[in-house]
């Protein structure tokens, strides 16, 4: 619930400020002519990148053999693009600031400075503790369903929905796994797997909002649920990879799913008697809040942390509360099933 809310509303913020488009810093025809110049030559000012120099016909000049080989030449093509990127952009940014101008964005990013080679060092360390918070609320659900909650008569809970928290946590952790890789390092394949996650996410939580609200257990109700969504899914991933990455689509269909499930669980929560619905209202106020972040887009302060930066800190809490929402709904459904059997 928790990453739905988030996402939804950072996918229809791009829809409204169009942040997928050419942005003003790559528009400016002076970082156009040093990115052209580093591509070509290796340098970007006095700066210079060994591993740009690789011949037109793709081969080295290097005789040992695995410097041929056409991943390795393919990796030394993809950072010396970036490499390039990075150093024209601090420059562009450094004549700016001269000037008394303010940064402004390159290809739909704020300028960071690197560090340790990452280049949004702040948001991969609070992606990378947005997963280390789902990991926390699986393993604390995964025990209490072992240990607390299972009948010793046959080894069973009373709770209906393990398996799909169980799916629904990997995909969670994968999710924001990809999401640190892609903000250490923009790349193609770094992009794809960053939002393929999210897509992935998304889909399989509209699934689950459905059978949790409308309390579905029969499989054969889950399998009709679930079949249509899984497919369309895979079919949107597979679009995404193979055919074109079309943001403004893929945007559409993020924000259709979101707030599909979003209205499900809202409406859940305000008809249910369960004990712990607050925290349900707790993460999708949390969620609002944090989407004054995005809508107050500012430029990195000292080059490190912006909004977006940010808007990953408060996901950290809002999962912990999510995840205590999920233990306590195992507990409900147990305790209602032991009242019932009684």
């Amino acid at each position: 619930m928790a990453d739905l809310y988030w996402i939804t509303f950072l996918v229809v913020l791009f829809c409204l400020f169009g942040t997928f488009d050419a942005s003003a810093g790559d528009a400016d025809p002076l970082y156009r002519d040093c990115f052209d110049q580093c591509k070509k030559t290796g340098c970007a000012g006095e700066t210079c990148f060994p591993h740009c120099k690789i011949p037109l016909n793709g081969s080295s000049s290097d005789d040992n053999w695995y410097l041929k080989e056409s991943l390795y030449l393919w990796l030394k093509q993809a950072n010396c693009q970036s490499d390039c990127q990075y150093h024209c952009m601090l420059q562009r940014e450094k004549d700016r600031a001269t000037h008394g101008f303010g940064p402004v964005k390159y290809h739909g990013k704020w300028p960071f400075k690197r560090v340790f080679g990452l280049q949004e060092p702040v948001s991969v360390a609070f992606s990378a503790l947005n997963l280390a918070m789902h990991f926390h609320g699986w393993l604390s659900f995964f025990m209490l369903i072992c240990y607390k909650l299972r009948s010793k008569a046959d080894e069973k809970t009373g709770y209906n929905y393990t398996c799909l928290w169980h799916i629904y946590a990997f995909l969670s952790m994968n999710s924001w796994l990809w999401s640190a890789v892609f903000h250490s390092r923009d790349m193609d394949f770094t992009e794809k797997l960053d939002y393929s996650s999210a897509v992935a996410l998304l889909g399989f939580s509209l699934i689950i909002s459905i059978l949790r609200s409308f309390s579905v257990k029969n499989e054969v109700a889950r399998v009709l649920v679930a079949a249509p969504l899984l497919a369309f899914t895979v079919t949107h991933i597979l679009y995404l990879n193979n055919y074109q990455m079309d943001y403004g689509w893929n945007m559409k269909v993020c924000v259709v799913i979101a707030v599909s499930q979003l209205l499900i669980w809202a409406f859940w929560a305000g008809i249910s008697r369960h004990p712990s619905r607050w925290k349900l209202w707790t993460v999708v106020g949390g969620g609002g809040l944090a989407m004054l972040l995005e809508i107050y887009d500012f430029p990195p302060y000292q080059g490190l942390v912006d909004a977006h930066a940010l808007w990953h800190a408060t996901t950290i809490p809002l999962t912990y509360i999510w995840w205590s929402f999920i233990k306590d709904d195992a507990k409900f459904g147990t305790s209602n099933l032991s009242k019932k059997v009684k």
